[in-house]
């Protein structure tokens, strides 16, 4: 019984620093590796994930307020929502919130951000409560671009 314990607990700690070791010599930089002809570049979790979290942090207060300048700061000019089989430009999509009367609170939640270089794709989902309590969940995936230093939305995929 004991050499069983002793093998379970050397395994146990071998297995701990490999987890360890592992995490040391993740690397802290873009990684490349060769995807047929392109050549694709994988960011780990970094500053462009963290400031794209952060303007989905900042998304459903601006749409609550019907915050226009928001929508043209964080949307590329050509920016497409598609619903269905429906698409909406931009300032189609700007409108549509300014003329919105309801009394509805909105909060993005995002679930997944992966970078690539000046690319990168997001889902989650836009959760919208009626002043009555209702809650809609709208699901979501967004493709940004990287343009001037500054993380855009080039399109949105929505239910």
């Amino acid at each position: 019984m004991n050499k069983v314990f002793i093998r379970l607990t050397v395994a146990f700690i071998a297995f701990s620093f490999g987890l360890v070791l592992t995490n040391l010599t993740k690397p802290r930089y873009p990684v490349a590796f060769p995807y047929g002809s392109v050549l694709v570049v994988e960011y780990s979790a970094t500053q462009d994930e963290a400031q794209i979290r952060q303007i989905y942090r900042e998304y459903g207060p601006a749409q609550t307020r019907h915050d226009r300048e928001f929508f043209e700061r964080i949307e590329t000019e050509d920016f497409t929502l598609t619903k269905g089989n429906l698409k909406i430009s931009r300032e189609e999509d700007i409108k549509l919130m300014e003329n919105d009367d309801s009394n509805k609170t909105y909060m993005s939640r995002v679930d997944h951000v992966k970078v690539f270089d000046r690319l990168a794709v997001a889902h989650g989902y836009l959760e919208a409560r009626d002043g009555n309590g209702v809650v809609r969940l709208w699901p979501f995936a967004d493709v940004w671009v990287k343009r001037n230093g500054a993380w855009r939305i080039q399109s949105t995929i929505s239910q």
